[in-house]
């Protein structure tokens, strides 16, 4: 019945003439009494309204939870034959959904990365970064300024670069090679401090002897780069912080003229050392205090 009311509704909204039915006097009279009673039908239905709500309220109090079920229900199920209906069109139209996670890019961000002072480690940190937050980003490593780093500490880690874990460091030597014990010192390391003259069995006796050499290369690189030093300690190029017992690592390792191109460059020409690895590994003993010896 309620269709058919509504089917009704919409022809006599179809059917509207808007001259009023004009030429059909007879037919007004009847259209003017029906919507004088519609009017008042519905005036009636208004005044009903909060009757019927006070009634439901009072007599029948699951009424509206019934109504909000049966609304809500349609709601879902409209959703569901929706969401049917579109995955149906894609499917059959050949459309590829593809939900692909969307990665947070990083292009060129510069992420400074807190040294731990061990290479290894460092790689290791930055590779969880790499794989964890973003391949894109540039990492930094940054070496915290700590007052216990001092000169003694600065040459124990050296040595730990240049002669590893010798049982006698003093002694350590690859056959035949240039570099010779605890700092690996080489022959134009040697030379540069007035100690070539020394032979090998000479100096893997004699640790006071590596001792003092190693200090007077320190002195040496530091005036060599003394400029560079005031330039651009503290500063970060191309990927690496650049500090003062850095520049005096990479020097130790290569000589202080290869530093000078290093950093002219930009950080993009790169020494190499004798073995052939990047000097710049040596930049990771950066802050260390090496004014009091």
């Amino acid at each position: 019945m309620l269709f058919s009311d509504l089917w009704w509704k919409k022809i006599n909204k179809i059917l509207h003439d808007k001259n009023d039915y004009h030429l059909d006097l007879s037919l007004k009279n009847d259209v003017d009494i029906a919507d004088s009673l519609l009017q008042t039908t519905i005036k009636y239905h208004k005044l009903l309204i909060p009757r019927k709500i006070k009634y439901f309220f009072k007599n029948d109090k699951f009424f509206f939870l019934r109504l909000l079920s049966k609304y809500l229900l349609k709601f879902v199920i409209g959703l569901i034959i929706v969401g049917i209906i579109g995955v149906a069109i894609l499917l059959i139209f050949g459309i590829n959904i593809n939900f692909k996670k969307t990665e947070k890019q990083f292009n060129n961000i510069p992420i400074y990365i807190l040294s731990s002072g061990n290479n290894e480690k460092d790689s290791l940190n930055i590779l969880f970064y790499k794989r964890n937050v973003s391949k894109t980003a540039n990492y930094i490593l940054f070496y915290q300024r700590d007052p216990s780093k001092d000169y003694k500490k600065w040459k124990t880690a050296l040595a730990g670069l240049e002669s590893g874990n010798e049982r006698n460091p003093y002694q350590a030597r690859r056959e035949g090679s240039e570099y010779w014990g605890k700092y690996q010192m080489g022959n134009g390391a040697r030379k540069a401090v007035k100690m070539e003259r020394y032979t090998w069995e000479e100096w893997k006796t004699n640790p006071d002897l590596q001792e003092a050499a190693i200090n007077l290369w320190v002195t040496y690189n530091y005036d060599a780069l003394e400029y560079e030093i005031k330039k651009f300690d503290g500063k970060f190029l191309n990927g690496w912080m650049i500090t003062e017992s850095g520049l005096i690592s990479m020097a130790h390792n290569v000589g202080p003229e290869k530093v000078k191109i290093f950093l002219s460059s930009g950080g993009k020409t790169i020494p190499k050392d004798g073995s052939g690895r990047d000097a710049t590994r040596f930049l990771i003993l950066g802050n260390f205090d090496l004014k009091n010896k």
